[in-house]
């Protein structure tokens, strides 16, 4: 068995070798008593069978309900009932656009989550739908961003930027630390499809 998933690792890294890098950062900055909180994006569907969890109740998930923006806020409860326990929550930018005012909350209840927001300037999974089955005929993928850790700031919260894995470590490491609400953009580009390994074959 030990085998088998060391094998399967090595694939991950291989073929989504993007996703990986940045689950990996994440991983060796938040304890093992972390909670992490996935959302809608290339990088939370990855962690689904990427990313190593350690205790029980350390990786929320929207599942496959497909609530755009739910991790925002659902970090923010998840640091309310475990205020001892990192927080750190991962959106991609246009579903962290869907409830970008829940920073007010997290400044009003002061919950010291770090949201890393993954910023490729498009609703990237709608846009490769797009591409793979309709001919590239693409419509209303594409986002007008602002700066996010400029608005992080507007709201008093500490912003960051990083642009490569080793970067997000860095910004990650200096967020925790704060104990206070911080965000980090992840400034990205396309990355591979995960939909090969999480959508299983028909069983009949």
């Amino acid at each position: 068995m030990q085998a088998l998933k060391a094998a399967h690792e090595r694939e991950l890294h291989a073929r989504l070798a993007p996703q990986m890098a940045f689950l990996d950062a994440i991983r060796a900055e938040l304890p093992e008593e972390g909670i992490f909180v996935e959302e809608l994006t290339q990088i939370g569907y990855v962690s689904r069978i990427g990313l190593p969890v350690y205790r029980p109740r350390s990786f929320l998930s929207t599942g496959y309900q497909g609530t755009l923006g739910w991790g925002v806020a659902a970090a923010i409860g998840a640091k309310l009932a475990r205020p001892q326990a990192p927080v750190v929550s991962v959106s991609g930018d246009g579903g962290f656009l869907f409830n970008a005012q829940e920073l007010a909350s997290a400044v009003r209840h002061g919950a010291a989550v770090v949201w890393l927001v993954f910023s490729d300037g498009q609703y990237g999974n709608v846009r490769m739908f797009q591409e793979q089955n309709f001919g590239a005929r693409f419509i209303a993928t594409d986002l007008a961003n602002p700066d996010f850790a400029k608005l992080a700031e507007s709201f008093g919260i500490a912003g960051l930027h990083a642009d490569t894995p080793d970067e997000l470590r860095s910004a990650l490491k200096r967020a925790l630390a704060l104990d206070a609400p911080a965000l980090v953009e992840v400034r990205c580009g396309e990355m591979p499809s995960p939909w090969p390994f999480i959508q299983l074959p028909r069983a009949r």
